[in-house]
């Protein structure tokens, strides 16, 4: 009957029959438990609001092999009457060649839906009938189903059509468009309630919108498990834009022979219009007091992201000319909300990457972990919205902050190593934490769900988003594993009595994380990536400004050792590397190189080397700067002597060392041997260029100080001074400019701070450190000299006459020491001063106090 060799049209519908699956076996009962299975596109069964007739289509006269019992009702002929006869018997002559012509013109798919009118006699009058027709695996299906005697005006499905792309085109967004389509498709069908749902990524679905009549119950926001639509059930909506169910409570009418007589198969009802629905679907219906329904299928890419869902608490009917008008819809609506969901994941994404790169650059701007802190409590907002999150840890530089409900510290610390091992490309993420992490089961109300994501290359530092059980956020309708109530007729569903079963189907599960939320991960990746390229300059900057640091010790070190006029020696890898004549003559050596290259293990006795080995040991650890102590050493000749050494942890030749003079207890020139001692002791202490203490003394009495001023009840300030793009001063003049700006800058803040009884050192870099004896008032104005004192030396900023001078910022803190603190929270302060006057313009004062 049909011309196969046409080319097939591309269709957004699915057109093909449903064969393939793990349905149930024919002798296999099915009930809730194994809904999945059931092979609902073969019930053998139609709904009784029409009549359906299998013709073969292979023969010249198409002969009627299967029919449903209700023709005897509809065309007044019993199936025995019917089964065997042409289909030209019912139809007539010119009304099947009609149909050939309707199938032979227009069939692009064998499996296409064709709609006509056809007129059948019944008890001798014409009745009007509408025809639905589509093939099923080489058998020809006739839908008839009488046709309407109230069919409205076809002007008024334009004016329908015309209202809704209006009404579309003039909403906002997504769910304006949603809302928008379900009151218009009530006001169009006449419906008790329109619902459009959508699926999520595990097939559970939610609506979005809603039309109701006033008193109903609203199941907007309700979501309902993938169980309430099966996998099988999907599949047929993706077969047909619309759905029918005239009467919930309806008798389905069997077809008749069950199985084809020729194949011995149940028909493929797959495109059936009138096919039966499951007995559980409709049980859960009438559980719900719903009386009829049509659905619209929500397609896009063939894939089934939605339904507009009709309910009405009675029986009600729509006749083919509306379905057919919704079947357009449903295509025209599917496309339209599919864009609007793509624009809103555009606009979301927009900005959620806004968040994400602000977040990036509170760690990519600072270096200090209390800063970045600082920063990311103002910016909790986005932080925990970046993710939909209801709370997050973040570990940067060993501080842990949490933002919102999270687990506790030693859990988030626990949780960190664990994702730390599951993550590839530094991030893991996972909506059911406490099932693959079992101690995650501690807090999952707080943390069904969590986001990793590593910010350094060893993890040490990460962010993890959380994410509470949803049933704590969800409102679900029904019972998503169909609770079963064993009754004296069978198997009954109760979803109005299934929420408690719901928590603990779902128990331990968070909302998934979106695709959108995921993709920002890359741009907070950039905060790692930075990281690793800011350490990388830092530290050869740094190891630039060490190795220069270094050679002007060597310089120091080099001179003290020529001229020592005490015994000397240089110890690398514990053996003696450098050995003045003093040293050669201590120990009994012809000459210096007799010693050089031995162990120092042999020139100690026995019984003082282990103790000279944890010295040394506590050195090597910068425990210790210096030390003095006695001890028995043995000379090259096997002589015992009692030496007196002092050792210091130095870099000599680019390796860690010690440097170690030495003199026998008994001999004199002890003033000299302190002489050497102190000079040795100052070279550890002091900063090369400029002579000043380091910042290793100075913190090291800073601590010493704190104490002191906590027992006598004064105050401690601290200013830290910072040369304004120093950096780029060194990279204009050159380290010798530099070197020689850092010099006159500790020549101002000695002429400046020591008749203030200021404690000057260098800090580091440009940065320049001092400590008063003082309160706030006076280190302030103390620091505002500095600043005036070196505007005051109009130092050229550039080699241009543009009148730019170096200029410094100081940050200012003070605090009343309290017996059994420290001055951390005191140098913390200092730092957040100086910062703040970096960020208000530079040049300037700034001052905070400890919290």
């Amino acid at each position: 009957m049909t011309d196969r060799s046409k080319a097939k049209d591309p269709e957004v519908l699915n057109r093909t029959l449903l064969t393939e699956g793990n349905f149930a076996s024919p002798n296999e009962e099915i009930d809730l438990t194994n809904c999945d299975k059931e092979p609902i596109h073969i019930p053998g069964l139609i709904q009784p609001h029409g009549v359906l007739l299998a013709v073969t289509n292979t023969t010249e006269q198409p002969l009627i092999v299967q029919c449903s019992r209700n023709v005897d009702l509809m065309l007044g002929r019993t199936t025995e009457e019917l089964l065997g006869r042409p289909l030209e018997d019912v139809v007539g002559k010119a009304q099947l060649a009609a149909m050939q012509e309707e199938l032979g013109s227009r069939t692009f798919d064998p499996s296409k839906l064709h709609y006509m009118n056809i007129s059948i006699e019944v008890g001798g009058d014409p009745v009007s009938f509408y025809g639905i027709m589509h093939e099923s695996e080489d058998l020809l299906i006739l839908e008839l189903e009488p046709a309407s005697d109230k069919e409205e005006p076809v002007f008024q499905d334009y004016e329908w059509i015309q209202t809704f792309f209006c009404k579309m085109k003039r909403t906002g967004n997504r769910v304006e468009a949603s809302q928008m389509a379900a009151e218009q498709i009530k006001e169009m069908l006449g419906y008790d309630r329109v619902m459009v749902y959508e699926f999520d990524e595990e097939w559970n679905g939610k609506v979005i919108a809603e039309a109701k009549e006033e008193g109903l119950e609203p199941f907007l926001g309700h979501h309902y498990p993938a169980s309430d639509i099966p996998k099988q059930a999907r599949e047929l909506y993706l077969r047909n834009w619309l759905r029918m169910i005239v009467d919930v409570y309806y008798k389905p009418v069997e077809i008749v022979p069950t199985l084809h007589p020729a194949t011995g198969r149940p028909l493929n009802l797959s495109l059936s219009v009138l096919r039966s629905v499951s007995p559980l679907h409709i049980e859960y219906l009438q559980n719900m007091g719903v009386g009829a329904t049509t659905t619209i299928s929500l397609i896009h890419d063939n894939k089934l992201w939605g339904l507009v869902t009709c309910h009405h608490y009675t029986p009600k009917y729509i006749t083919h000319r509306v379905r057919n008008l919704c079947n357009f819809l449903g295509f025209f609506f599917s496309s339209e909300l599919y864009q609007r969901q793509q624009l809103d994941d555009y606009q979301t994404e927009i900005e959620l990457k806004t968040m994400a790169n602000r977040i990036s650059n509170i760690f990519i701007g600072n270096t200090s972990a209390n800063r970045v802190m600082e920063q990311l409590k103002l910016e909790e907002k986005s932080l925990l919205q970046v993710m939909n999150a209801s709370g997050v840890a973040v570990c940067y530089k060993d501080k842990l902050a949490i933002f919102g409900s999270a687990p506790e510290k030693e859990q988030i610390r626990e949780l960190a190593f664990w994702m730390s091992r599951q993550a590839d490309d530094y991030e893991y993420h996972t909506s059911r934490l406490s099932q693959e992490h079992p101690p995650a089961a501690a807090y999952k109300k707080t943390a069904s769900g969590a986001l990793y994501l590593a910010l350094s290359p060893d993890g040490k530092d990460y962010v993890i988003w959380f994410r509470p059980e949803v049933v704590q956020v969800v409102n679900w309708a029904g019972d998503p594993s169909k609770a079963v109530l064993r009754e004296n007729d069978g198997v009954r569903l109760s979803p109005r009595k299934s929420f408690e079963k719901w928590r603990q189907v779902v128990e331990s599960s968070s909302l998934p994380w979106k695709i959108q939320e995921l993709r920002q991960l890359s741009d907070l990746k950039s905060i790692m990536l930075k990281q690793t390229e800011n350490q990388m300059r830092q530290a050869e900057e740094q190891a630039q400004q060490n190795s220069r640091i270094l050679k002007e010790n060597e310089k120091r070190y080099l001179q003290l050792m020529e001229l020592s006029p005490v015994a000397f020696f240089t110890i690398t890898d514990n053996r003696v590397v450098y050995c003045n004549e003093q040293g050669a003559e201590l120990f009994e050596a012809a000459n210096p190189e007799e010693l050089i290259g031995k162990a120092v293990a042999n020139f100690v006795h026995p019984e003082f080397l282990p103790v000279l080995q944890r010295k040394m040991a506590e050195l090597d650890a910068n425990a210790l700067s210096l030390f003095s102590m006695s001890g028995r050493y043995v000379t090259v000749a096997g002589g015992d002597r009692q030496l007196e050494i002092t050792m210091a942890s130095v870099v000599y030749d680019g390796k860690p060392s010690l440097f170690a003079i030495a003199r026998r207890r008994e001999e004199g020139e002890k003033e000299v041997f302190s002489e050497v001692s102190n000079q040795l002791q100052t070279f550890i202490n002091t900063d090369s260029l400029t002579e000043m203490p380091n910042r290793r003394f100075f913190d090291e009495n800073l601590e010493k100080e704190w104490k002191r001023a906590a027992g006598a009840g004064s105050p401690v300030s601290l200013i830290l001074m910072d040369i304004d793009h120093f950096k780029a001063y060194n990279a204009l003049y050159g380290y010798q400019g530099g070197d020689t700006c850092l010099q006159w800058m500790s020549d101002i803040l000695v002429a400046i701070g020591k008749p203030n009884e200021a404690v000057i050192a260098r800090y580091g870099g440009g940065t320049f450190v001092l400590r008063l004896e003082a309160a706030i008032e006076k280190a302030v104005d103390l620091a505002e000299q500095i600043r005036l004192g070196v505007l005051s030396m109009k130092i050229p900023q550039t080699h241009s006459d543009s009148g730019d001078y170096l200029t410094v910022s100081l940050g200012v803190s003070s605090a009343y020491p309290e017996p059994g603190s420290g001055p951390d929270d005191l140098v913390y302060a200092a730092e957040r001063a100086l910062q703040k006057a970096k960020n208000e313009g530079r040049n300037r004062v700034s001052v905070i106090r400890p919290v």
